[in-house]
């Protein structure tokens, strides 16, 4: 009983920081496009409820500290995006371009989902990181990429699916510590983090697989996305040893992406892209496939190798 009424507490606290940002957004929005009346300027003030959930969050032991961390990133970087907008405001005495409000619009619309998304968890199963990773658990995977579909057809906003495995993961088990395996796990982990951008997420599957959920994308800025993942794990240099004769491997991973559209099932397109990997790793390793749905009875996969 007490954990329920810690989740509704928890819950509570949130409330303050969707209607703090809806206020200062709707005045922030008046002071870009009226540029000329900056009495409205001197009566912004960036909100403070977020900073005050945050010292609340890291006294609360049952609150996982990669939730803070996930929506520190993803606040830090709205603001990042804002205090650029104001600075160019101030300068030019002029509105924004549609380029650059629209990313702004897009870092707030992330920021509000992962409140909501969290205000959900909260009140239903609660929110759930891999503690051995960091990344977002396996068992929120379903229910977060099916959002993510609902918001695909709602708004039309594209996004990238990633599903990852670690090369000769056989070999690293046959020949590596328990504790040793958990290191690269840990590695490719933290990769993956200074890879995507703060609204992007990426969870552990269990054993060598990870999946990477890349928001208000096309498939192209996905692959960029992998890019980066893998020049990590390039200049990270690590070697596997194997048992005594064998030699050494470097340590590599191989990647399926799709960009899903309307009406996709999640289960389905989880299973294809398992499957497409796996087919494609007994050919060859360290490879990115670029999955592509052409129609429900159509498919296919093309290698892009580096």
């Amino acid at each position: 009983m007490a954990l329920k009424y810690n989740e509704n507490e928890h819950w509570a606290k949130l409330l303050p920081i969707l209607e703090d940002h809806t206020a200062w957004y709707h005045m922030l929005v008046q002071c870009l496009f009226y540029p000329e009346n900056m009495d409205l300027m001197h009566q912004l003030k960036k909100p403070t409820s977020f900073s005050q959930w945050v010292v609340y969050a890291n006294r609360e032991k049952d609150i996982q500290p990669e939730i803070v961390e996930k929506l520190s990133a993803v606040h830090a970087d709205l603001f990042k995006v804002v205090d650029v907008l104001i600075y160019n405001m101030k300068e030019t005495r002029e509105k924004p371009s549609h380029k650059d409000f629209q990313k702004f619009l897009t870092n707030y619309e992330e920021f509000l989902f992962y409140i909501r998304r969290l205000e959900k968890d909260l009140l239903q199963d609660g929110s759930g990181y891999d503690p051995q990773t960091g990344l977002r658990s396996k068992n929120m995977l379903y229910v977060d990429i099916k959002r993510e579909l609902e918001r695909l057809e709602r708004q039309g906003k594209s996004f990238c699916i990633a599903f990852m495995r670690l090369d000769n993961f056989q070999l690293i088990r046959q020949d590596t510590p328990y504790d040793e395996r958990g290191g690269y796990v840990k590695l490719i982990a933290g990769l993956i983090k200074l890879s995507i951008r703060s609204f992007d997420d990426a969870y552990y599957m269990g054993g060598d697989e990870f999946v990477l959920s890349l928001k208000q994308t096309h498939i192209s800025g996905g692959i960029t996305a992998l890019e980066r993942l893998r020049r990590e794990l390039e200049e990270q240099n690590v070697m596997l040893q194997l048992e005594e004769g064998k030699g050494e491997i470097p340590l590599s991973m191989s990647c399926c992406i799709a960009e899903p559209v309307g009406g996709d099932d999640v289960n389905d397109l989880l299973k294809n892209l398992r499957a497409d990997l796996k087919n494609a790793r007994h050919k060859k390793t360290d490879t990115v496939l670029e999955y592509h749905e052409l129609s429900p009875l159509q498919r296919y996969v093309q290698d892009e190798s580096r």
